[in-house]
């Protein structure tokens, strides 16, 4: 906010200082016009006074008007020349004191109807403003008989008041923005703060509702949890290993606690059957993969869960379900799930079979690489998980605090960009 608040007041500031140098040019632009006005009319009165033809009259009645060049207490007039409707000249009067000043604004070139000013004159260490000014001359009934060329120089002591007023009122403008950041900064920080405090209650909550939902089905289908602790865990540790980025590792959590959340729709004859389902049973069994996408339809926050809950049984080579997705075509949390999921159910004891040693369940998972299974994650499954299931496989106690740090470390620790995602732009 602080640093903010500085930029914007320097932003303000900047624009404060050209906005007022502009009303301050125009406001000796306007000057310089009403001089070089008074000039045109008294060359004009001159030139029509003598009766002679205008060509011989103009250097004259110029030549007259050398001890009485318009001057205000803004500044003065050091350069006016006459010119042809050639663009020959006819006749000039120069401050010879100025001749340095008024070199420069001929070098810029004068145009007809046009004002150029410039603030950017140095002279013993004084600073002038410069304005070079051309006008036409006409006779009675407007037709052109020259172009009158001026340089109005700006009195130092003006303008150095005006550059003053300019600087002031940047740093004026400034303070005030600056300020009011200051002021307003505590109440931004309270509200902030409760945003947050709300944010975080909100996430809690559906990761509550998360593990709850999970844990209740997990529950029906073993009478535990920890198969959910673990192939969480597992998948995790695997996409790390895989090198893959935060939103991928908060999908595949929030995948891997509900793979199996649509079990509540399978018969209890089918999910809690002992032996191995037959035929019919089986077609039964798969249903649970439409039921669970049906469950988190209506959850914006759980879409991206769909990719593990939707394809976990796909395989490698095609030949799984629910669409025979093949290869990298199946998303890259599903098969990282598969792989994880395959091992937990091999070395973990079920009803109906006995858990088997880690490098037995690994050999079994190199046999499916390239079938059921990404070769690639086999093969970095592989380094890790002998570890793993050292740490975890046997003890719930451990399982369940490596869970609560992977959500603290992929959701709570960066809340902002977690509710970014949880909460997409409707269309």
């Amino acid at each position: 906010m602080v640093l903010a608040g500085l930029v914007l007041g320097v932003t303000v500031g900047a624009g404060t200082y050209l906005l007022e140098r502009r009303r301050i040019a125009a406001a000796i632009e306007e000057r310089a016009t009403l001089g070089v006005e008074l000039l045109r009319t008294s060359v004009r009165q001159l030139v029509l006074s003598t009766g002679e033809p205008w060509q011989r009259a103009m250097p004259k009645a110029l030549a007259g008007l050398a001890s009485d060049i318009p001057a205000t207490e803004l500044g003065r007039f050091a350069f006016v020349e006459v010119l042809d409707v050639n663009g020959d000249s006819l006749a000039s009067v120069e401050d010879a004191s100025l001749a340095d000043l008024i070199f420069s604004a001929k070098q810029s070139g004068f145009k007809a109807d046009a004002r150029r000013f410039e603030l950017s004159q140095i002279r013993g260490g004084l600073s002038y403003g410069v304005v070079a000014i051309a006008v036409p001359v006409t006779d009675r009934v407007g037709a052109k008989l020259a172009q009158l060329n001026g340089v109005f120089i700006v009195s130092p002591q003006i303008l150095a008041r005006a550059q003053g007023r300019l600087g002031l009122a940047a740093l004026t403008a400034a303070a005030i923005v600056f300020v009011t950041t200051l002021l307003i900064y505590p109440m931004i920080r309270r509200l902030v703060r409760r945003l947050s405090a709300l944010s975080i209650q909100l996430l809690d909550a559906n990761l509550e509702t998360l593990q709850v939902l999970g844990s209740a089905i997990a529950k029906r289908d073993s009478d535990t949890d920890a198969h959910n602790y673990r192939v969480t865990i597992y998948s995790v540790h695997l996409a790390e290993a895989s090198h893959a980025d935060s939103a991928l590792v908060r999908r595949l959590i929030k995948g891997a606690f509900l793979h199996d959340v649509g079990k509540i729709g399978v018969r209890d004859d089918v999910l809690l059957k002992p032996g191995r389902l037959d035929a019919q049973e089986f077609e039964t069994m798969k249903t649970h993969v439409t039921h669970g996408m049906d469950i988190i339809a209506r959850s914006e926050w759980l879409q991206d869960a769909g990719e593990v809950i939707g394809d976990h049984h796909e395989k490698y080579d095609g030949a799984g379900y629910r669409h025979g997705l093949q290869g990298e075509a199946i998303p890259l949390t599903a098969r990282i799930f598969a792989v994880a999921d395959v091992f937990d159910a091999l070395t973990s004891e079920r009803p109906y079979k006995k858990p088997m040693a880690v490098e037995e369940s690994l050999a079994i998972l190199r046999q499916g690489a390239g079938k059921h299974f990404d070769p690639g994650l086999v093969a970095r499954f592989a380094t890790v998980a002998g570890a793993l299931h050292a740490r975890f496989g046997n003890d719930y106690e451990a399982a369940r605090r490596e869970l609560a740090r992977i959500i603290e470390r992929y959701f709570q620790a960066d809340l902002g960009v977690v509710l970014e995602e949880a909460t997409p732009v409707r269309k």
